[in-house]
């Protein structure tokens, strides 16, 4: 049995239609800490919402890095109080298997051309710090053996239906299905992007996992795409004007930017057998497609 934290977010909402289509019998959980919801943070609220199962996906919380500048504390109350909450109630309760979802944005800006899982945790902003946190209270609890296995997932850049619509990829979506020329930031910014459905895919692997301890995945398609070619690929997807405007001001500081983050991804090849089946082609037509 499998419980979902967050799982009326995007990504939640992508691995429950990958547990629909495989026919796996799970709890559910709408824990995302929004009003409404459970809150991640209330430990008997999860013990009885997760009674019986014996494996978490945990995707709650706010992800939207720029956000995290101006709320750092919320944050890492959902993150880092939410986990350490999560964790406790799964211990009382019997859970033995947990995947963490965490975020390439623990490496900060690395100094490397693909980044592996061994690099430093050097976080620039207060949601990958918080997410740091995080995966360190999850590593406590295997070493202490209130897990018997855990998996760290590491997602990079995410996207596909759902996404927002004020992020790089649902602002060059709009444009594109307007016909109107892309306008970006930055032409140059380099990421490496996964399709919402193969993340979902490999998290259900990943709790799939029945080797005993910790460890820790890279998820991505292990290739790099600036911003000028991804939006080049909205362009020619939508069937517009294939000019590039660079304009404006981005969502952090200069001195805060990373330029380059693209990761290595032959750990979660080698383990699970996992690697990207969408191409970037299919998922920027997938994104339009959901516009139309």
């Amino acid at each position: 049995m499998i419980g979902i934290t967050g799982a009326n977010g995007f990504i939640g909402r992508a691995v429950l239609r990958r547990i629909g289509a495989e026919a796996c019998v799970a709890h559910v959980g709408p824990v995302d800490g929004e009003a409404g919801a459970i809150d991640i943070c209330d430990q008997s609220a999860l013990e009885a919402l997760f009674a019986g199962i014996d494996t978490v996906v945990h995707l709650a919380g706010p992800s939207a890095v720029a956000a995290s500048f101006n709320a750092p504390a919320a944050f890492a109350r959902a993150h880092v109080l939410g986990t350490a909450t999560l964790l406790a109630a799964a211990e009382r309760i019997g859970v033995r298997r947990f995947v963490h979802v965490s975020s390439a944005e623990v490496y900060g800006r690395p100094d490397t051309a693909c980044v592996s899982e061994s690099a430093p945790l050097l976080p620039l902003s207060p949601y990958g710090a918080a997410k740091v946190a995080a995966e360190q209270l999850v590593s406590g609890a295997v070493r202490r053996g209130a897990l018997d296995s855990a998996t760290i997932v590491r997602p990079f850049s995410v996207y596909g239906p759902g996404m927002r619509a004020n992020g790089l990829v649902g602002r060059l979506a709009a444009q594109a299905r307007l016909r109107q020329p892309m306008r970006v930031f930055s032409a140059d910014t380099v990421r490496d992007y996964l399709h919402v459905d193969d993340l979902a895919r490999g998290l259900l692997m990943a709790a799939a996992r029945d080797e005993p301890g910790l460890m820790t995945l890279n998820m991505a398609s292990g290739i790099g795409t600036d911003v000028a070619a991804l939006a080049a690929a909205f362009a020619r997807a939508g069937g517009g004007p294939d000019a590039l405007i660079v304009e404006g001001q981005g969502d952090r500081s200069r001195a805060l930017d990373i330029a380059h983050l693209v990761a290595d991804v032959s750990l979660a090849r080698e383990t699970l057998g996992w690697r990207t089946e969408i191409t970037l082609a299919d998922g920027v037509c997938d994104c339009l497609g959901e516009m139309a």
